[in-house]
């Protein structure tokens, strides 16, 4: 659905007024008959909440100005996140004249009666702004200069309808949940209509039909969702079809070109798929850093966990959040992959290459020193505003060598305008500099979501005997509560919630594979095997401090039933797992099956 909290809140319906149809607001509609060259500006809201979907607010960014491409119409376009104070901005900016469509890709909720738009605070949280805070903030407000709204979000007509009696003449919103389909379908045609000179109404009715004949009976069910205020003065009202021209200059805290937000995730690494949503750890990272709230903002943190918890998919998810337009590091985010040797001089090497990599790049060239880093780090801090670097440490460079914390306690020192987070196997309880380090582990993933993952990384479905031993085979139907079965299955509990066993275990079910109970003797032999491998190299130390084994002696030790181990571990590439596998009662006994 698209951005409505099923379950949740409750909905509320309110259809346009038939009187507004010719609603000018004190104004000759001699006047409104007119052409004109707005701004767009689109305010997105997509907040850090399990209970909320993510909007794809690039796919949207990006289906405007196709849209607009292919009607050969050139309009300066802004993008920025949708917070209360922004809102204000674009309001006070439209009392002051001008001519600005606003595109408001929110959610929009309802709770006991009462209708809110969902907006984002200073950390990427939600604020939900509700009607009476909304009317409060639109409250003598002569909004002469916000000729057209169109509110893409479910049930928002109930807000639409405030910004009518703010003085808004033309306002699309929709009376109930609509499918993402269906509003993109709708975006798609209604913009590519505006931008080719039909009217505003003549765009909206277009953009309905196409709704009407779509193959898909529930985009085609939604044509009537879409409602639009002010239709009789929609009739006249038509853009200017004119050559690109150079942006506004207007202060405002919205003027990021489209172009930009889509160079702003160019530069970082892909989006991980089938990611499972960690909101509440990448609040609580921009949390350390904001200011808003008038605590000091932190500058380091230290996102820790083993391997394979999903450091690195966090991190990549923090970096596109996080460097959007109007968020807390817009356009700014750094990311460093530190994978090779765990030195001072990788690290540079790293850092540096992931700075003259950027579009436009950070550096002119490669750093050879670590002065040269520092140098153009202090450069950046003067010419750019906050930036983040985002450091994921495989190496272990980080924790294991003091040459590289000093490195990175400088680089706080020049650039003060920078914060890093670093992602790490261990926490980092030592100060860089004068900076603490906000050390926030990573947690593992529920039973349900583990489940969840599993779902959606196995290569074949799920079948009735996977789950229950006794079943036969065929498909499961999604009547059955599949999830809640799979995640007391003996194979999920057996990856504690770690995302890399999941993914380990899904590349093991193949359409080959007969059952899920099969893997889990599997599994089980991949631990016992670790196990037995680190009592009996504990054991073997401690053997030879106390008794001072030989060389001779401590060969045999090492062997498992007379046959070196050396010779085992290669032998026509029979699996190590296998020929050291023990009698799981024996090992019971001997305190090696750790289960």
């Amino acid at each position: 659905m698209r951005r409505c909290l099923e379950g949740r809140y409750k909905e509320r319906s309110r259809s346009p007024p038939s009187n507004r149809e010719g609603m000018t607001c004190g104004k000759n509609l001699s006047e409104m008959s007119r052409t004109w060259e707005p701004e767009l500006h689109m305010l997105y809201a997509s907040p850090l909440d399990q209970r909320m979907p993510q909007i794809n607010i690039h796919g949207e960014v990006e289906l405007l100005q196709e849209s607009l491409r292919k009607a050969n119409c050139h309009m300066n376009i802004y993008v920025g996140a949708a917070t209360t104070k922004t809102f204000a901005q674009l309001l006070t900016l439209a009392q002051s004249g001008g001519s600005i469509i606003l595109h408001l890709s929110v959610h929009v909720v309802t709770s006991e009666g009462d209708v809110g738009i969902v907006f984002e605070n200073g950390f990427g949280g939600a604020h939900i702004l509700y009607q009476k805070d909304l009317e409060d903030l639109l409250n003598d407000r002569q909004l002469n200069g916000l000729s057209f709204v169109f509110i893409n979000g479910c049930c928002s007509e109930s807000i639409a309808a405030l910004l009518v009696e703010a003085g808004c003449n033309l306002v699309i919103a929709t009376r109930g949940k609509v499918y993402d389909a269906a509003a993109t379908v709708f975006t798609q045609q209604f913009y590519y209509a505006l931008g080719s000179q039909v009217s505003v109404r003549s765009a909206f009715e277009s953009a309905q039909q196409v709704l009407r004949v779509d193959p898909d009976a529930k985009v085609k069910a939604s044509a009537d969702m879409f409602v639009l205020f002010g239709q009789h003065a929609a009739r006249s009202h038509t853009l200017i079809h004119r050559p690109p021209v150079d942006a506004v200059n207007r202060q405002c805290a919205l003027q990021i070109e489209n172009s930009e937000f889509c160079n702003a995730a160019a530069y970082l690494p892909p989006r991980v798929e089938d990611y499972i949503d960690r909101s509440s750890v990448l609040c609580d990272i921009l949390r350390n850093f904001d200011a808003s709230s008038g605590q000091p903002a932190r500058r380091a943190c230290v996102l820790s966990g083993p391997e394979g918890i999903g450091k690195t998919v966090t991190a990549i998810a923090l970096a596109h959040f996080a460097s959007s337009p109007g968020r807390l590091f817009s356009r700014n985010v750094v990311f460093v992959n530190l994978d090779g040797k765990p030195d001072l001089a990788s690290v540079v090497q790293g850092i540096s290459e992931s700075l003259a990599s950027r579009r436009p790049p950070l550096l002119s060239g490669s750093c050879k020193s670590q002065k040269d880093l520092l140098q153009a780090l202090q450069h950046l801090d003067q010419t750019r505003g906050r930036h983040l670097l985002l450091l994921d440490d495989r190496s272990g460079a980080i924790r294991g060598s003091p040459q590289v914390r000093h490195l990175l306690s400088s680089m706080l020192e020049t650039a003060k305008k920078m914060s890093l987070v670093i992602c790490s196997r261990e926490q980092l309880y030592e100060p860089l500099g004068h900076c603490k380090c906000v050390n926030l582990p990573l947690s593992a993933l529920t039973e349900m979501q583990s489940a969840q993952l599993f779902l959606k990384r196995v290569h074949r479905p799920l079948r009735p005997c996977d789950l229950d031993q006794a079943a036969g085979g065929g498909r499961l139907t999604k009547t059955q509560d599949i999830l809640r079965k799979l995640a007391a299955h003996p194979l999920l509990q057996q990856t504690a919630g770690n995302p890399g066993r999941v993914n380990a275990v899904c590349q093991r079910v193949t359409p080959q594979l007969r059952s899920l109970w099969d893997l889990c003797s599997w599994q089980r032999l991949e631990v016992r095997t670790m196990s037995f491998e680190e009592t009996e190299t504990c054991s073997l130390a401690r053997r030879m401090s106390e008794d001072a084994m030989d060389s001779t002696l401590l060969t045999r030790k090492m062997s498992i039933d007379g046959a070196p181990l050396a010779r085992m571990m290669s032998m026509d590439e029979t699996p190590l797992a296998r020929m050291m596998s023990v009698d799981e009662m024996q090992a019971t006994e001997d305190g090696i099956d750790h289960f």
